[in-house]
């Protein structure tokens, strides 16, 4: 192959933005990663007839519910349900989330770590607030804070069961993670020092376990900024 024909393939890579250029130097662009990654797993889901999230409109158009079969697609459509907001949100950049465990590292650290570079360029500013202090979730918190993005712990704050709130842009997302589940995550958590004495196929085989999560996505753009006030009140 000839050199003319390679800066002709990269430029075209460039310009396509699969590239990109820093200096005389080129890398693959983490965004078009982002994005394929999520395409191939649309693509997976289809092809090999995976159970997919049932949707419906209940108590109004502005409430949708989601039927879930494991945490792994509730993260996964989490994650959809921000990419599509970045795209489309050009004036409130904020994100907010509140709840015991970011236990989505565990699983999906790749995954959380190109969605978070994809928010950070977009001008995303990222609050998260957990309600325990075991040492993954400190080790967590730090994750975030390396990112540039604000986290916390407060223990203070006592909910009802494994709830999980979250807001970015006019939309509010709430979902309780089922007592049968929650019981076996709050196991690795309590029984973990650090991240490498984690037993990946445990941990795995809980984030694909088949049982039902209700996930509630409202359109209320006064409950979203309620919301987003009151965990942001907690970094001053």
């Amino acid at each position: 192959v000839s050199f003319q024909a390679i800066i002709k393939a990269v430029k075209s890579l460039f310009e396509s933005k699969v590239l990109f250029k820093d200096g005389r130097f080129y890398s693959l662009n983490k965004e078009w990663i982002f994005q394929t990654r999520t395409f191939f797993d649309k693509l997976y889901t289809a092809h090999f007839k995976v159970n997919q999230p049932i949707k419906r409109v209940d108590l109004g158009r502005d409430v949708i519910v989601y039927k879930i079969h494991n945490l792994l697609e509730l993260d996964r459509l989490w994650n959809e349900l921000l990419t599509n907001w970045v795209r489309g949100d050009e004036k409130n950049k904020i994100n907010c989330w509140r709840g015991r465990h970011a236990w989505w590292l565990i699983p999906r650290l790749q995954e959380e770590d190109l969605l978070h570079d994809f928010m950070i360029k977009h001008g995303v500013k990222t609050y998260n607030l957990w309600l325990e202090n075991t040492p993954l979730d400190k080790i967590a918190v730090k994750y975030y804070k390396d990112k540039g993005e604000s986290s916390k712990i407060k223990t203070k704050i006592k909910l009802r069961g494994d709830f999980h709130m979250a807001s970015f842009g006019d939309t509010i997302i709430k979902f309780e993670i089922p007592n049968k589940l929650s019981n076996k995550l709050e196991k690795i958590y309590k029984e973990t020092n650090k991240f490498g004495d984690i037993d990946i196929k445990e941990a795995i085989d809980l984030f694909k376990e088949n049982e039902e999560i209700e996930f509630v996505v409202i359109k209320d753009k006064f409950l979203a900024d309620n919301f987003k006030e009151d965990v942001m009140r907690d970094f001053g």
